[in-house]
């Protein structure tokens, strides 16, 4: 009886915002705002309102998250996404240097629904040969990656762009104190986590900061 009992309270608690700053501390401190500056994939909503989400894309609750703002895009004017891989998603940085990689290309948008819908968990626990799976995968799906270039020196390159922009984020993200993926940055109000209710409500509040 006592495991039934938990588990419902768990899952409230994963769904609650996690509040873990000082008192009056908000989505404005500069700290969250370095933050949206150093996100460079950005989607564009129908709304007047801009929003980050720090994000994993092999992340099932970041995956939600980005579900759930595709289907409302009149809530957002912009949205970023601040790449946040976690070792428990092992070959997911690959999928953020790829996606950076794409910024400013027709196909970014195409390729952030794929890496956010069909890309696949690598089964390995070595970290390059993961990557390279992730990397296989969004080759096959977009084969003019391999436009003028071979799949190792894809590999070579996208490390050598975009490894140290996302540690950056990251590191960023570890120093202001983001506990993991997801995290919905919108303006003042943050959510820690997915909730539906919740990101909606932050949203919805558009506390914008000035």
């Amino acid at each position: 009886m006592r495991t039934v009992l938990m588990f419902p309270i768990l899952i409230v608690t994963l769904l609650s915002p996690f509040h873990s700053y000082a008192e009056g501390e908000n989505g404005c401190a500069p700290k969250f705002q370095d933050l949206t500056k150093s996100a460079r994939v950005e989607l564009i909503g129908e709304g007047d309102f801009d929003v980050v989400v720090a994000t994993d894309p092999l992340c099932r609750h970041c995956r939600l998250g980005h579900k759930l703002l595709k289907e409302y895009p009149e809530k957002y004017r912009s949205l970023k996404l601040l790449f946040f891989p976690r070792k428990s998603f092992i070959g997911s940085d690959m999928a953020a240097w790829i996606l950076e990689d794409a910024v400013g290309s027709n196909r970014l948008e195409a390729m952030v629904e794929y890496a956010y819908s069909d890309l696949k968990q690598p089964k390995t626990e070595d970290l390059n040969e993961a990557r390279m799976t992730v990397l296989m995968q969004f080759t096959d799906e977009f084969p003019d990656l391999l436009a003028n270039t071979t799949l190792p020196e894809l590999f070579v390159r996208l490390g050598r762009t975009h490894r140290e922009r996302i540690l950056k984020g990251a590191s960023l993200a570890d120093a202001a104190g983001l506990p993991g993926t997801p995290v919905l940055m919108a303006g003042k109000n943050m959510v820690m986590g997915y909730g539906a209710q919740h990101w909606l409500s932050a949203l919805d509040k558009k506390e914008i900061c000035k």
